[in-house]
């Protein structure tokens, strides 16, 4: 259904006179195509995901993963690395359900600038620790993992007065 903009009706439901006013028709409107164009998967697309640094935690990982034994690591972060944990925690949920692992099976130290949904949907069981900074959407879908954040050692400001929302 997506991009079906010819199933899309407007209806009146409020009966205020600012809201007959509103008119969709050039938003619900469907370009016609050329006739060498399509509607969807037009090229194969490559996200890199083969790439994602969450592989190389899946590996340093895999005694846990297998065995439940804990593990610790630390590994360097930059702010591609984009929602970092997030494989990581759909292979416990395949593995473990949503019970995951025990507490702070897997502990991952990083260090710098994490990206974008660094910790999104991580699974109970698994820590992230960062000394550095991180994007928005940090955390999000948090599902029972742990994320500690703090600025690095060597920083001129008190972390706790820099906190942006």
């Amino acid at each position: 259904m997506v991009g079906r903009t010819d199933m899309l009706v407007q209806r009146k439901v409020i009966e205020h006179w600012k809201a007959g006013k509103v008119n969709l028709s050039t938003v619900l409107h469907k370009v016609p195509l050329g006739e060498n164009d399509s509607l969807y998967c037009t090229q194969k697309q490559d996200h890199g995901l083969e790439s994602q640094l969450d592989h190389k935690i899946i590996k340093k990982s895999s005694k846990a993963l297998k065995q439940k034994k804990a593990v610790k690591f630390s590994l360097p972060i930059f702010n591609v690395n984009r929602a970092v944990g997030t494989l990581l925690s759909s292979e416990i949920a395949r593995k473990y359900g949503a019970k995951g692992l025990p507490d702070n099976t897997i502990h991952c130290k990083f260090h710098g600038s994490a990206g974008q949904s660094f910790g999104a949907f991580l699974a109970h069981g698994v820590t992230l620790e960062l000394e550095g900074d991180a994007n928005d959407y940090t955390g999000k879908g948090l599902s029972g993992g742990r994320l500690i954040i703090y600025p690095p050692k060597n920083s001129i400001f008190k972390g706790q007065k820099k906190i942006f929302w």
